[in-house]
């Protein structure tokens, strides 16, 4: 009797496990990609992306203000400097004036390619507030 009890335990903490498992996998998705943002970095938990719709969860550990933008381009992150900023030609989106401590989502829908995630306020990307995200 105690070993039938023992086994449906058993059974009962693998199914439990299982759908841990499957909702902690549904949270962070292929298509979802936590980013960070403080001084002076963009901390992407993932460096790359399948097309299609892309969420980023964005959260500002830093000081100050920040901004997110995702530029389409086929130079590395850090070789857009024009004019003392980035160059934001190939912008596919951004959330601006992210305050310290604030979370926020930004969900794009983008094709396969290579892009930068940068901060473009004045000085960031300069001071190094950038990375590269590679959509296959």
């Amino acid at each position: 009797m105690s070993k039938r009890i023992m086994g449906a335990a058993g059974v009962a903490l693998i199914v439990l496990g299982t759908i841990g498992a499957v909702s902690a996998g549904a949270v962070t998705s292929a298509r979802s990609i936590p980013v960070t943002l403080n001084e002076f970095n963009v901390i992407s938990a993932k460096q790359a992306a399948p097309a299609g719709k892309v969420t980023f969860l964005l959260r500002n550990t830093g000081k100050r203000t920040h901004e997110f933008v995702v530029i389409r381009t086929a130079k590395p992150a850090g070789s857009l400097l024009k004019d003392g900023k980035a160059d934001e030609r190939g912008s596919a989106g951004e959330v601006g004036d992210l305050k310290p401590g604030q979370k926020k989502q930004l969900t794009l829908t983008l094709p396969k390619g290579h892009y930068a995630l940068i901060c473009n306020l004045p000085g960031h990307y300069r001071a190094g507030q950038f990375v590269d995200l590679y959509v296959r």
